[in-house]
């Protein structure tokens, strides 16, 4: 899982536990990693070190760039609007994932593969069937055309949920889903996100959140 922009990654959750009826999951375990030595990197409950963006030393400048480099695992929050973690002005960075330009330098994805942009899942339906929970079919439905295509390929997104804004903590996992765009509305960032219910194919939100991203080939 990634907060908008930056190039590391945070740890996700170690699978989910909801069911049918109990579709909240906010004490998901976190994924533990391990450096070259075997020596646990992940940190207390959440799995990453909480930090304040005005924090001594975590800003240089008026951006926290330099510091979150050097501490991938320090999760880099501002309880100022708009909470955005590369810094505590307005002097937001549009460019870091290259806002629907060539892939950037901080671009998370391998060579040949770069961030979506928005509008790459205008295609996807608007509305969420079918649903499934622990392989049990909650919510009918069969879809196979969107916008007047026929698709034969299926895509999975998993309902990962997210790293919340302020603590990194995970939560949501199982019940909603929330994936990065390249792209910027704002002091905002462009995300697909969907739960059982509805789909949002473009929807900005806090850069600071934290969640994964799906790569697409150049």
């Amino acid at each position: 899982m990634y907060q908008w922009g930056r190039k590391d990654a945070f740890p996700g959750a170690a699978g989910s536990t909801i069911t049918a009826t109990t579709i909240e999951e906010n004490n998901a375990q976190t994924i533990l990693i391990y450096d070259a030595t075997g020596n646990k990197l992940t940190e207390g409950t959440t799995g990453v070190k909480s930090v304040d963006i005005n924090t001594s030393g975590v800003l240089n400048g008026n951006t926290s760039q330099v510091y979150t480099i050097k501490n991938p695992l320090s999760f880099v929050y501002n309880l100022i609007g708009p909470w955005d973690w590369y810094t505590n002005t307005d002097a937001h960075n549009d460019a870091l994932w290259g806002d629907n330009a060539k892939k950037s330098a901080y671009d998370p994805c391998p060579n040949d593969w770069h961030m979506p942009s928005r509008g790459t899942w205008n295609d996807l339906s608007s509305t969420a069937f079918p649903y499934y929970i622990g392989g049990e079919q909650i919510s009918s439905g069969d879809i196979t055309t969107t916008n007047g295509r026929l698709y034969n390929v299926m895509a999975w997104f998993p309902a990962t949920g997210h790293r919340y804004r302020v603590s990194g903590a995970l939560t949501n996992v199982g019940s909603i889903g929330c994936y990065w765009s390249s792209s910027v509305s704002g002091t905002n960032a462009i995300r697909l996100r969907f739960n059982m219910s509805v789909v949002n194919l473009n929807s900005p939100y806090y850069r600071a959140y934290g969640y994964p991203v799906r790569c697409v080939q150049e």
